[in-house]
């Protein structure tokens, strides 16, 4: 007996024996140390090891036969070489791992269950995690973008309070037809032009305009061939005071947005007062002075813009005064001298010229206007009048007017 195990043992590698022998007293060495290691402290040893690839063996069926055939039908390969290759050097104990004959159960992964409509998302885990996979089996890439959302959230809905009724989107709301619906009237109530006249001692007409939708915007005048243009205050309002040129007065009135006006005054006082008045469109630089008793410039007979005398001094009798009317850039303008008739009875006549200013946008040019005389017992009389301008070098000085027309003086009657 001792002689066939002899026999069949001299056809064994003792070599290969010797070696798996060692890997065995190695592993079991490793594994009593560790759990030794593990059990004295409070928590897993943390070691550094160089775990050598080992590849899976394969498990065959067991052979059915006798010792001899199995023998000598054992594979070659049975158990690795050992080699004199030394490990590489660590600062911790190295420990050789052998793998497992089967590979160990990953752990298990939440599956999600996509959540119904309304209701919070339930993580379940799954029956049966898919395997993971092989070599030949290459891992699909996965995207954020191509996942599916984790959650679904819905908003809760806001309570309702009691007795409130939420109409459904089907209903629909009674409304007339657009075709029904009458356009919004302007509002004109209180945009009308109030226009109303007076006369006032001096032969003076008092003319008061209310047009409080006008704000602002010009008006013209035009009386007995007297002209010009005022401005509306910033409520529509305007007050104004026109010498009489006639007896019966008419002023024609015109606005910005086409309305015209007319308004016809009785002057009992006309005959008592004689006028001379100076017309122009524009900056023309044109002026009328008149020097009562004898008066020099500067004195106090001298009667013009900056110094118009008094109404009050007219009207009893002891001097003239001076009108002055236009107030916008452009339209016309007019100064009017008003002068007793009973001091010219006593043949005290004042003298009357007309000035104009030599201007940058008159220079080298024409002046042009109106002179219109007006007296009791006469319709007004209305002259033009022209005036030319010297150079540029001259801006500044004054063009004066002095030898007018014996009918365009005022003189005793």
């Amino acid at each position: 007996m001792f002689a066939d195990l002899k026999e069949k043992a001299s056809g064994i590698d003792l070599k290969r024996v010797y070696t798996a022998a060692a890997a065995l007293l190695i592993a079991g060495a490793a594994g009593h140390f560790t759990q030794k290691t593990s059990g004295g402290s409070g928590g897993p040893a943390v070691m550094t090891a160089s775990v050598p690839a080992v590849m899976t063996p394969e498990i065959l069926p067991a052979p059915t036969g006798s010792a001899e055939t199995m023998a000598a039908a054992a594979p070659e390969t049975a158990a690795p070489e050992a080699t004199d290759t030394a490990a590489p050097e660590s600062t911790g104990p190295q420990v050789v791992v052998t793998a497992p004959l089967t590979a160990p159960r990953p752990p298990r992964k939440p599956a999600l269950v996509p959540a119904a409509d309304g209701v919070a998302g339930t993580v379940m885990a799954a029956a049966d995690p898919a395997p993971l996979p092989t070599a030949e089996q290459p891992v699909e890439e996965v995207t954020r973008a191509a996942s599916d959302p984790l959650f679904t959230i819905t908003e809760p809905s806001p309570e309702r309070a009691e007795g409130t009724v939420v109409a459904s989107a089907t209903d629909t709301i009674d409304m007339p037809p657009a075709a029904s619906i009458a356009p919004a009237e302007p509002e004109l109530a209180g945009c009308t032009i109030d226009v109303t006249a007076a006369a006032q001692p001096g032969a003076i007409l008092q003319i008061a305009i209310a047009a409080p939708c006008n704000s602002g915007e010009p008006v013209s005048f035009e009386h007995a061939g007297l002209k010009f243009s005022e401005q509306l205050g910033p409520d529509g309002s305007l007050t104004v005071e026109v010498p009489a040129m006639t007896g019966t007065a008419r002023v024609a009135l015109g606005f910005a947005d086409g309305t015209d006006r007319d308004v016809e005054v009785s002057v009992p006082d006309f005959e008592a007062f004689d006028r001379i008045a100076v017309i122009w469109q524009g900056a023309t630089g044109l002026q009328l002075h008149a020097f009562e008793g004898g008066a020099d410039y500067q004195d106090k007979g001298h009667i013009w813009a900056d110094t118009p005398g008094a109404l009050d001094a007219a009207v009893a009798g002891t001097g003239g005064f001076m009108t002055m009317l236009g107030s916008t850039s452009s339209g016309y303008a007019a100064d009017v001298y008003t002068y007793p008739t009973a001091l010219m009875q006593t043949g005290v006549e004042p003298e009357v010229s007309i000035e104009a200013q030599v201007m940058e946008n008159t220079c080298g040019g024409q002046i042009k206007g109106w002179i219109l005389r007006s007296h009791p017992g006469s319709a007004p009389l209305v002259e033009p009048l022209t005036m030319t301008v010297p150079g540029c070098e001259a801006v500044g000085e004054y063009l004066v007017l002095k030898n007018l027309p014996v009918a365009l003086k005022l003189a005793r009657k």
